[in-house]
């Protein structure tokens, strides 16, 4: 097959990675495919984060950077979407890296059959060890509803620009898992819908994440914010025909992340009870959905014990490797 080598634009935020940027700008210089930009939006940095892209642009003539004021990832990512000149998007984050066949695979597939996304694998790059990570899982025949309950990151991914420019659909900003609060929408409009299973994105770990801060972030309370948004957005963009799908990402993001995540902290007997009065009011009856059934025990487990509010269940089984 020949493929037709439209353009795609590479969309990476920078914020305080200089530590990681240079890996990750060689990456992405280093790829089989040939149309292609990349959009460096440089999130107000105080380190020399501007400076090294400030060198790789004298080197690429396919780099684009925006220097703009710290507003955060979703600003710059949505920046990068109204800035780029290509069919395609897909996106990078800073501090990792990608594999020089991504664009030209995920490419090839997605002109395979004209699909609007195609979504593949991550490698998570912890200090010691890599570990693969599936992104898509099987919960439907149907593949939009599969993408729409699967990992909800944007990255390893190939978009058709037009997904989010033509239906206004743009990263929540000024809040964190504002990556929830977008994705998932997109299956509402995407035609077709394609899986790699093959990971050519590195995820890099590290260990003053804000999932892994030992001091509570109150940055951790926005999975309410953006599931509440994401009910509105659901409802304004579909109506009641995806009251199922979203009862799941209540149960996979805030009954079971949300409830082990707020363990770690003193604050998490409050945001348990929170999390609990949530599902008594909006999904007492959450058991009963579809695609839960097919999770494992484990889960469930979590799931019964966050219901019911059973914190020393949960943080035993936290620490002998529940989740």
């Amino acid at each position: 097959m020949v493929m037709i080598m439209k353009k795609i634009s590479i969309i990476v935020p920078v914020y305080n990675a200089e530590p990681y940027l240079k890996k990750c700008l060689d990456s992405l210089f280093n790829q089989n495919y040939l149309n292609y930009e990349v959009i460096a939006i440089n999130d107000g940095s105080k380190d020399h984060s501007l400076e090294i892209l400030r060198d790789y642009q004298k080197k690429y003539d396919n780099l684009i950077v925006i220097d703009d004021t710290n507003h955060g990832q979703g600003h710059a990512r949505n920046l990068g979407i109204k800035n780029a000149k290509g069919s395609y998007l897909t996106f990078v984050d800073s501090d990792d890296y990608i594999a020089s066949d991504f664009l030209i695979d995920l490419a090839n597939k997605l002109e395979e059959d004209d699909y609007d996304i195609v979504i593949s694998d991550l490698w998570k790059v912890y200090d010691n060890y890599t570990e693969y990570f599936k992104q898509y899982h099987n919960f439907s025949k149907n593949s939009n509803i599969s993408f729409m309950l699967s990992h909800p990151g944007p990255v390893g991914r190939l978009f058709k620009k037009e997904l989010f420019t033509k239906n206004n659909l743009f990263f929540k900003e000024g809040v964190y898992y504002e990556d929830l609060a977008t994705i998932p929408l997109l299956a509402i409009y995407a035609s077709k819908i394609a899986y790699l299973e093959h990971a050519y994105y590195y995820y890099v770990i590290h260990e003053n994440s804000t999932m892994k801060q030992v001091k509570y972030n109150p940055k951790l309370d926005d999975i309410f914010v953006v599931l509440e948004s994401l009910t509105e957005e659901f409802t304004y963009r579909s109506g009641k025909k995806y009251q199922k799908e979203l009862e799941y990402l209540y149960i996979e993001h805030l009954l079971y992340s949300a409830s082990l995540r707020y363990l770690n902290y003193s604050e998490g007997k409050e945001k348990g009870n929170q999390i609990k009065k949530i599902f008594h009011a909006m999904y007492p009856n959450y058991r009963k959905n579809e695609y839960y059934k097919k999770k494992s025990k484990k889960f469930k487990l979590v799931c019964f014990c966050a219901y019911y509010d059973f914190r020393m269940m949960l943080k035993l089984m936290k620490k002998i490797g529940g989740k």
